[in-house]
């Protein structure tokens, strides 16, 4: 599996503010895809509630039209429907990327009034407010609703699954997409989260233990567990041909006292568990960048040997299912530029991996992110005249 991160900014980037997004930008990345020798795109699809496709549950994204949330683009045209078009054209697979909890991307102020309803009116017509603070929200330990970028659903919502459902379900029945790929499936930080939603469905103060588990810390593991399951019941029992993948945090523990965060206990994300117990397809660790600002950014070797021994954590527990290692694409992420990706690309190949994907194609496009691609190498026609001059096929998923 050789795969590419398409986010909702890669392919807006070049959009002037207030202009619609455009069909050539797509064009381009499939092009570069392919020539490069991928086989898989991950194409964002939901960014906060919001639809990069012709809305079935949720509203027009603001960067699809370039005007406003819930407005379509005009002249009309669905930009999932496009990418699949062209991508299958090129012999490329494209998976449908959703960020699962995010509900919002403004601290302060709310989204305004859709059709179809934006998902943060849903939350208060389900729970309410107090104080104007969503209930249905992540609080922290001090009740506040946390925003560290976004305004994230509490996952002991219910009712929130069966809006993430709805719109798998919808992209799954209505697109000839290859999988369903899920982003942002994690709470916000270790003090959430602690909003009546979940205080009522665990019965106990914040942070105390629940009846049936070991700390409140596992009943929170169980609550995004329990939402990564529900997706993959649906996929497995109405969509078998599709796979789910989820992109989870690089360093699962940190077993070598590295002083990283942690997705098992600052963020309440077990995937291991789930491709142990078997209701996932893929992992794919966002190890875009194995270092910390203690490290010199000249020490190359010692990053690569940090990014491969968590990729190697995985691999070992992986329960025979798919690690799909996850890498950097540009100078940002502090590591060799180009021959950064070549050492991590054969390291994963090495390690046994069934493949990797790499963050992201804006990256790739333009890799010293200085707004003129043209000026930079191009890293597509390097990738296919070295890691990739050997073409691969994505690989079958025998459990399926």
């Amino acid at each position: 599996m050789r795969a590419l991160w398409v986010t909702r900014f890669d392919w807006t980037y070049w959009n002037y503010y207030g202009e619609p997004a455009q069909k050539p930008v797509i064009d381009r990345i499939v092009n570069d895809a392919a020539r490069a020798g991928f086989n898989m795109i991950l194409f964002q699809v939901r960014g906060v509630a919001d639809a990069y496709y012709q809305p079935g549950p949720e509203p027009w994204a603001q960067r699809v039209s370039g005007s406003s949330l819930g407005t379509a683009p005009n002249p009309y045209w669905d930009p999932l429907a496009y990418f699949v078009q062209k991508a299958h054209a090129k012999g490329l697979q494209l998976h449908a990327y959703i960020n699962v909890y995010p509900v919002w991307d403004n601290c302060s102020v709310a989204p305004p009034h859709t059709a179809p309803e934006h998902f943060y009116w849903k939350l208060i017509n389900e729970y309410g407010t107090t104080s104007g603070k969503l209930k249905g929200l992540q609080w922290d330990t001090a009740s506040n609703v946390n925003c560290s970028g976004y305004l994230r659903a509490t996952p002991a919502s219910v009712y929130a699954d069966d809006q993430y459902l709805e719109v798998a379900r919808y992209l799954a029945n209505n697109y000839d997409i290859d999988g369903l790929h899920l982003d942002h499936i994690r709470y916000a930080g270790a003090n959430t989260s602690c909003d009546p939603v979940s205080l009522s469905a665990a019965g106990v103060p914040c942070f105390q233990t629940p009846s049936g588990y070991a700390s409140y810390a596992a009943w929170q593991r169980a609550q995004v567990n329990g939402t990564v399951y529900k997706f993959y019941q649906m996929i497995s029992q109405e969509h078998p041909d599709l796979m789910l993948s989820a992109a989870v945090w690089p360093t699962y523990v940190d077993y070598w006292g590295w002083g990283y965060s942690e997705g098992y206990s600052d963020y309440y994300q077990d995937s291991q568990a789930w491709i142990k117990d078997d209701y996932i397809d893929a992992l794919m660790p966002m190890a875009y960048s194995s270092t910390d600002g203690n490290v010199d950014p000249n020490t190359q070797n010692f990053r690569l040997e940090r990014w491969k021994t968590l990729m190697t954590n995985f691999q070992q527990n992986s329960g025979g299912r798919f690690i799909i290692a996850g890498l950097g694409s540009e100078h940002y992420y502090t590591y060799n530029a180009f021959a950064g990706i070549v050492e991590r690309i054969n390291a994963a190949r090495q390690l046994g991996t069934i493949g990797h994907a790499i963050f992201s194609y804006g990256g790739l496009d333009d890799p010293n992110q200085d707004g003129n691609p043209d000026n930079d190498p191009d890293y597509f026609q390097m990738l296919a005249d070295g890691p990739y001059a050997q073409p691969a096929i994505v690989p079958d998923i025998p459990w399926h």
